[in-house]
């Protein structure tokens, strides 16, 4: 487990903690992002243990120069061989020798982060003196916080979550509307930002997976305080036109025919191939403000699922502090597993 945390004394930090899993035990990388990693084959025993990745917390530890902290941390292999970081809440400025920040640190919504080697080079908007998100929403109420991305060709498309408060306090903001933005690689300049369908109250975006020739996207529909998983489908490159919506028992085109498949998701998760599975990686939400990070098997994208199987318990969470979004970060994959990812809102 890679572990690495910076506390922030005067305002408050995302911090993201990354791990490793690994057929007899697994490694966790605690920092401004965790990452987790999960054996491709076979499925990981019912108790792997969690060891701290200290390379990825030590390139996420930072002190100046563009971002220093954020959430979401969700990220897309580019063809090139950079690695596209996904932040939402980012603080940038500087942070001090004693990882406390200045109290008129900047702090924006999105931002992105290219990773080329150990090289990280952020890229929002407005200026250095005064930022804004990578994505702005039109709405001056409203806000973009990423999903997941894909790429073809010279295009990445990336869901963008839009939020609004609703009532006063941390958690008072609600799910607004989501769209796609699509970038011309390699220079990522938006092109176009397209209103995805929210029929059916389901926020599509959290976790997409290309297999079987189509592309799978998973999306989260809130009752009360539990969140339901959902899957659709598209072509490779068909994010912006049609999707067929799953059922629970085929393909229907229309997306209030969605039914939900998986109960206790996380906002945001991570899905992988594992072997002839697939890996459904979340906290354990079935009671909100768990610990568990937790993975579900499946035959298929549609499941049904299996489990959960808890993988780690993040150590830092607690009545003031939440674990929350672990995602998977494929291009990260070796032999070993795949590097997933957790955030903490301390």
């Amino acid at each position: 487990m890679r572990l690495r945390c910076i506390h922030d004394n005067q305002r408050r930090l995302i911090v993201t903690a990354t791990v490793l899993f690994v057929p007899l035990m697994v490694s966790l990388l605690l920092a401004p992002v965790a990452c987790t990693r999960i054996p491709e084959a076979p499925p990981p025993r019912l108790a792997p243990e969690a060891i701290p990745d200290v390379a990825f917390n030590q390139l996420f530890t930072r002190f100046g120069n563009g971002w220093t902290g954020g959430d979401g941390t969700l990220s897309m292999g580019l063809p090139d061989g950079r690695t596209l970081w996904l932040f939402g809440d980012t603080f940038l400025g500087h942070v001090r020798p004693d990882y406390s920040r200045p109290l008129d640190s900047p702090l924006i919504r999105n931002c992105l982060v290219i990773q080329d080697g150990e090289k990280l080079v952020s890229r929002h908007g407005g200026t250095i003196r005064d930022p804004v998100a990578f994505l702005v929403s039109e709405d001056p109420d409203t806000w973009y916080w990423p999903g997941d991305g894909a790429v073809w060709g010279n295009h990445a498309w990336i869901f963008f979550h839009r939020f609004r408060q609703v009532t006063p306090g941390m958690w008072g903001w609600a799910w607004d509307g989501t769209v796609i933005a699509t970038l011309r690689l390699p220079d990522l300049v938006i092109e176009r930002v397209t209103p995805v369908a929210d029929d059916h109250g389901v926020a599509y975006g959290a976790a997409l997976l290309e297999m079987d020739s189509w592309v799978y996207i998973f999306g989260t529909e809130q009752r009360g305080v539990i969140k339901y998983l959902h899957v659709a489908r598209a072509a490779p490159d068909g994010l912006e036109g049609t999707w067929d919506y799953w059922t629970g028992h085929g393909w229907s085109a229309e997306a209030g025919a969605s039914r939900a498949t998986l109960e206790g998701v996380s906002s945001q998760f991570g899905v992988v191939r594992l072997g002839k599975k697939v890996g459904l990686v979340t906290m354990d939400e079935r009671q909100p403000f768990s610990d568990r990070v937790v993975v579900y098997f499946a035959e298929a994208p549609t499941g049904p699922w299996q489990g959960p199987t808890e993988i780690y318990r993040a150590p830092e969470a607690d009545t003031a502090v939440v674990a929350y979004n672990p995602f998977v970060h494929p291009q990260f994959s070796s032999r070993n597993g795949h590097l997933i990812s957790y955030n903490i809102n301390h």
